[in-house]
């Protein structure tokens, strides 16, 4: 046998990268396997030749992969850590669905791979607020479409990702890709449980009835089970609103393949300090909301992030007559 330190002996152990990483994934040392490579270099083909051979018992010694779960804080998901629990006398076991098997696995994954941090900023909606109750008769009886607050944020949302094009991003190893388009993903609750996120195509180029449209569209087919494989794929920024079920405030998780996703806390009346003409302070009664945003640290520097936030804050409180 050669020795330890010996090239027969460092040829074996210094596979191919990926042969390292599938022999470390399977607790497997290289150094105990006999290679049909160079000097008995350990193969792809000789790994996988071991593994099926090994016997079952010694699988059953990897720890079973973690079952997150899934909210309107977290589309993009969490990830569970320490041992597997077990069933008590008395409790109810009931296996994952489909969707809810490919929403843990999608969600541990964003959560392994996106350097999360999150930035809050108190938005005041007073103004949408009035905008909104002004044109909402009409808009309703003209769109045949519910107008929420949601196709205004998707709107200022929109003209900001224009602004800050690394929020609309994605990346690829050491390259940044910057969208082109803004692709909305906008998460849905299912009942009685779940969670998906249908996608708002283009959304940048919609006005806001179309935005309206869309959304409710989107949304309703979601609750329906109707959607496309292709409502669900491309989103290159993503939404979410757990202030529906009256959260305030959240840190949602960065979906894989994007660099940023906004969430919305409940929209509410607040007593605030308000300065008039003149300089005087007064306690006034305005709509507000607090928005949190996430992003990917990786390629999203919290300066970036904030300018982003401050702007659509500025947007939403100086939005003209009709939108924009």
């Amino acid at each position: 046998m050669a020795d330890a330190g010996s090239f027969e002996e460092r040829i074996r152990t210094r596979s191919s990268p990926l042969v390292r990483k599938l022999a470390a994934e399977h607790g497997v040392a290289l150094g105990a396997l006999s290679g049909s490579g160079i000097a008995g270099r350990v193969t792809r083909r000789d790994l996988e030749a071991y593994l099926a051979a090994r016997p079952a018992a010694a699988a059953a010694t990897v720890p079973p992969a973690p079952t997150p779960g899934a909210s309107m804080h977290a589309p993009a998901g969490v990830e569970a850590h320490g041992p597997a629990p077990t069933p008590w006398p008395g409790d109810r076991v009931e296996p994952m669905s489909k969707i809810r098997r490919l929403t843990a696995d999608h969600m541990a994954q964003a959560k392994r791979t996106a350097a999360h941090v999150t930035s809050f900023f108190e938005v005041d909606l007073t103004r949408v607020a009035r905008i909104r109750a002004a044109m909402r008769k009409d808009f309703e009886a003209q769109a045949g479409q519910k107008l929420t607050y949601l196709p205004f944020i998707l709107q200022a949302v929109c003209r900001q990702l224009k602004r800050h094009p690394v929020m609309n991003a994605a990346v690829a190893g050491t390259d940044i890709i910057f969208r082109a388009p803004v692709n909305l993903g906008i998460a849905v609750a299912l009942e009685p449980t779940g969670l998906i996120v249908p996608v708002l195509k283009r959304a940048d180029e919609l006005s806001l009835t179309g935005l309206a449209r869309g959304a409710n569209d989107l949304a309703a087919r979601a609750r329906g089970k109707k959607l496309a494989p292709a409502d669900v794929t491309e989103a290159t920024f993503t939404i979410t609103n757990p202030g529906v079920f009256g959260s305030l405030f959240g840190t949602p998780i960065i979906p894989v393949g994007t660099t940023a996703i906004l969430g919305i806390g409940a929209i509410e009346k607040r007593a605030k300090v308000v300065t008039g003409p003149d300089g005087e302070d007064t306690i006034a009664i305005r709509t507000c909301a607090y928005f949190s945003c996430s992003f990917d640290h990786r390629v999203v520097d919290g300066a970036d992030a904030d300018r982003f936030m401050a702007d659509l804050k500025q947007s939403l409180e100086a939005i003209p007559e009709g939108g924009y």
